[in-house]
This record gives C-alpha cells, sequence and structure tokens, in this order.
C-alpha cells in the first residue's frame, strides 16, 4: 500500500475515533510553514498524541517514536510506511538524531516530543535538550504545539478510548526563530528554555523545574 492512501486512510480513522469520543478543535494552522525544514514540538500527556497531532497537522510530517513500538508486530509494519523512525530515548542515539537532522534539511517537518514521554499528571515536564540540538544544527524554526485533552480521549497508562467531555485541542505556536543562537556558547540550552517558556505559556502551566524524566 502506498504512503499517501495509507496516510489518507489512517487519518480518516483517527479522526473519526475524535469525533466520536469528544471531537478536535485546531489553532493556529498558519503558524505551521507550508515549505521548508521545520520541527514541531508538542507536549506530550498521552499515547494518543501523535495519531492526533499526525491527523490534524497541516502538512506532510515525520515522527520520532520510541523504539520499543517498532518491536510490536502491528506498528513494526505500520510505523515505517507512516514516516515514523525509531529513537533509544535515555540515550544519545545518533542514529535517530542523525536522521532528523538530515530530514529537515532537506525540506521536511519532523514531529519530536522533546518531554520524552508522557506523565500521568498530564502536566508539562523539563525538555531534553536532544530536539533543539537538532533544530539548531538544521538552522530550522521550531512550532511549540500544545496537545490539551488527549488524556481524556486515552489517559495515561490506559488501552481503551473514552469519551472526552471537552473537545481534543490541537494548538499550533507562531514558530521560534533560533537565527541570533547560531553558533552561540550555550545556545542548546537557552534554546531548551525558550520552548519551554513558549509551551507553559500555551498550556497556561507553571515552567517545569528540575531534569528531564528517564523513562524505562
Amino acid at each position: 500500500m502506498g504512503y499517501f492512501l495509507l496516510r489518507t486512510i489512517c487519518i480518516a480513522i483517527v479522526r473519526l475515533l475524535l469525533a466520536l469520543h469528544g471531537g478536535s478543535r485546531v489553532e493556529g494552522s498558519a503558524h505551521v510553514p507550508r515549505t521548508g525544514g521545520v520541527l514541531l514540538c508538542p507536549n506530550h500527556i498521552s499515547d494518543f498524541d501523535p495519531p492526533a497531532v499526525g491527523a490534524l497537522v497541516p502538512r506532510i510530517v515525520w515522527f520520532m517514536a520510541k523504539s520499543e513500538l517498532f518491536s510490536m508486530r502491528f506498528l513494526s509494519w505500520l510505523l515505517p510506511r507512516v514516516r515514523a523512525f525509531p529513537i533509544r530515548r535515555d540515550s544519545a542515539d545518533r542514529t535517530a538524531l542523525s536522521k532528523a537532522e538530515e530530514l529537515l534539511k532537506a525540506g521536511e517537518a519532523v514531529i519530536i516530543f522533546p518531554e520524552g514521554g508522557g506523565n500521568a499528571e498530564g502536566t508539562l515536564q523539563p525538555l531534553h535538550p536532544g530536539a533543539l540540538l537538532i533544530a539548531l544544527r538544521a538552522k530550522v524554526p521550531v512550532v511549540p504545539v500544545a496537545l490539551i485533552n488527549t488524556n481524556k480521549v486515552l489517559p495515561y497508562g490506559a488501552i481503551k478510548l473514552q469519551r472526552s467531555p471537552k473537545p481534543v485541542t490541537v494548538i499550533f505556536g507562531e514558530p521560534l526563530d533560533f537565527s541570533d543562537l547560531y553558533g552561540k556558547k550555550g545556545a542548546v540550552e537557552e534554546a531548551t528554555r525558550r520552548l519551554t517558556e513558549r509551551l507553559a505559556q500555551m498550556l497556561n502551566q507553571p515552567i517545569p523545574e528540575g531534569k528531564p524524566q528517564k523513562h524505562d
């Protein structure tokens, strides 16, 4: 099955599931550049986040996904066919990072969840710096993405979809331009700080403190 047909089918299924479980709403689609390399960085509160943002983003995207998913029979077939590639979490996975950088330099859109994983509280967690390192190396803008209520449809750790009392909302923020940081000392840390603050603002949550979480 070709990519575009499979993508169309997957988007239709996800949008139907959203409609049946509380609906969906999109804000700020115009903030996503229609051409050229761009990194999209959503918060992560549910396993339903990737399909939700993938079905509602206004351009074709690539996904960086945790390597564990590629060991599951159906997903190991599906994920590469919908332009997802694996990363070993909590490690300097140079293969995955290089893949993302190459895609961005080639003018593609890539989605990376910089928290590295979800959490039961549904709150923004400290960001891993790898995503911002890639954006700086590829010299592309970063679009912050706020995902709201996906954890109402699929709570953290759950496997069964539930009806949300409010629609799943995907908010695409204005692109962050880090060109003033290129080649400067401390650029990754500053870019991470700026993205963290923007996501916290979009989610109306406090800025998270501490170090990025590790995942089992």
